[in-house]
């Protein structure tokens, strides 16, 4: 029978995948029409240009449009493409697609895109989050993607090179097409997961009657990666524990994956040891079973590690990933506000994300002098985290030879120095003590907190040397302050304290 007009009486009109719209009645092609090879536009689109970058496909036309008389008499039909070199990958196929229906794949020689399409077998609702689950059209597209080699050669489109901003316009002959995602089986498109297997096509049906040249716009389906990446404590003393804690959400579409890489590694610097036993990883907040839901490879002596999710296409799309672990930080090469740093990269199926995080974990030096300013080893100090700042696990030091005394893993906050030892030959009753203030991992401000003004107050800049003084007698002593105050003080009690000798001994030498 010749189709002059292409599924009369349509009940009604089906979206394919964004693209061409079919009724459902019976048809068959019966090849006396002539295939329209006019060219349309069809145009993908996407909520973030990542989405489209370096991204391209392979098309397969699977469906020619038929044209049947000219001029205003002109009616359409659809046959399978004269590209297609093998029948079965569309036959297996369309048995997919209607399994668990009454519906059955005819054998008797017709054409089964003709059939396919007239039956309705292809219609699908096309749900919002763009994954279609168990739609016949998926099932459809799922099996063919896998019997490219029947379809014939396929056309390569640049999405990349067509993009402008979230949109891409390629231009190809009118038809129905299986898109196919170049990077599909190896996934090494930036910062975008590859796109599930599309089914589009270009015209639209009106009145009950196909306009084949209309043009096609359907949405991507794959999605940008990200992850995110924090830590408890944006500043910490050595010997502090500190969580990070990694996120990112399962993605879309693992579901058409026969396998889907998913993993995070992690890469720790010196100044912290991560504690694996501590790592937990939840999906929509509830925990994940180690070695069987997740696993963990690398981390041996402060190397990178890797968690991989193995359960990944099991997991609901959009729920919420967390990573969690806690690491302690160490001394080891602290040096200012980048001691501790650690960076996460995230491959979704070969799309690559990065976040990292900056622990300030800093030190500072002073010098030890005598009163003319020569330097002094052996004086020992101990010091002690104030108003909350958190006291480092090396908490001691003693002066060298050259008099410099250095306390390190410091996290910003201020701090109380005291001195427990002097040098030999040196008052043992007159030790210094101060406060420091530690800001991005710099000291600067000095306060001193003992009575005798050995330990000087300023506020200090780059490359400041600050000194603290001993002293062999109170005579070495500053004589300005408080400390002048407390030395005259003891002066005033010694003298009296002689006046009330000699009195004592006037009077017993009267008696």
């Amino acid at each position: 029978m010749k189709m002059r007009k292409l599924f009369a009486g349509i009940a009604a009109a089906a979206t394919l995948l964004g693209g061409m719209a079919l009724g459902a009645t019976s048809a068959q092609a019966d090849g006396s029409g002539t295939v329209v090879k006019s060219d349309v536009n069809f145009t993908f689109t996407a909520q973030d240009a990542k989405q489209l970058t370096n991204r391209k496909l392979d098309a397969y036309k699977i469906a020619d449009y038929v044209q049947y008389g000219t001029g205003s008499n002109a009616t359409y039909g659809v046959q399978t493409a004269g590209t297609v070199t093998d029948n079965s990958g569309i036959k297996a196929a369309l048995e997919a697609a209607v399994a668990g229906t009454n519906k059955t794949v005819p054998t008797d020689g017709g054409d089964l895109m003709a059939w396919a399409l007239a039956e309705g077998v292809l219609s699908v609702d096309n749900s919002a989050d763009g994954a279609w689950n168990n739609s016949a059209s998926r099932k459809f597209v799922e099996s063919l993607k896998t019997t490219t080699d029947k379809l014939g050669t396929a056309e390569e489109v640049d999405l990349g090179a067509a993009a402008n901003g979230t949109s891409a316009t390629v231009t190809l002959p009118t038809g129905l097409y299986l898109f196919v995602d170049a990077d599909y089986s190896v996934g090494t498109n930036g910062a975008a997961t590859p796109s599930i297997a599309i089914l589009v096509g270009s015209g639209n049906v009106k009145d009950g009657v196909l306009n084949p040249l209309t043009e096609a716009t359907v949405t991507i389906k794959n999605q940008t990666t990200t992850v995110s990446k924090t830590v408890s404590a944006a500043t910490a003393s050595a010997g502090q524990t500190v969580t990070y804690t990694i996120t990112s959400k399962v993605p879309q579409n693992t579901q058409y994956y026969s396998d889907y890489a998913y993993t995070y590694t992690d890469t720790p610097s010196a100044g912290q040891t991560v504690n694996l036993n501590s790592l937990k990883v939840k999906v929509a907040n509830a925990e994940l079973k180690k070695d069987t839901d997740y696993t963990v490879t690398g981390g041996a002596n402060g190397q990178p590690f890797t968690v991989a999710i193995r359960s990944i296409q099991t997991q609901r799309a959009g729920a919420e990933i967390a990573v969690t672990y806690n690491a302690t930080v160490t001394s080891e090469e602290a040096a200012g506000s980048k001691a501790v740093t650690n960076t996460v990269v995230l491959s979704d199926n070969g799309a690559e994300a990065t976040d990292s995080t900056t622990i300030t974990n800093g030190q500072f030096s002073f010098t030890k002098t005598d009163a003319q300013g020569n330097a002094l080893a052996g004086a020992k100090f101990e010091i002690e985290g104030q108003n909350g700042a958190s006291t480092p696990s090396t908490a001691t030091a003693t002066s060298e030879s050259n008099g410099t005394v250095t306390f390190k893993g410091l996290a910003d906050g201020t701090y109380k120095v005291t001195e427990t030892e002097v040098p030999a030959g040196f008052q043992p009753n007159l030790k210094a003590a101060f406060t420091v203030t530690i800001t991005n991992g710099k000291a600067v401000k000095y306060t001193g907190a003992d009575i005798w003004g050995l330990a000087p107050s300023t506020e200090v800049s780059d490359n400041y040397t600050y000194k603290v003084k001993n002293v062999k007698n109170v005579t070495q002593l500053p004589l300005t302050g408080a400390a002048g105050t407390t030395l005259f003080t003891v002066v005033a009690l010694l003298v009296a304290g002689a006046g009330v000798t000699v009195a004592l001994k006037s009077r017993q030498r009267v008696r």
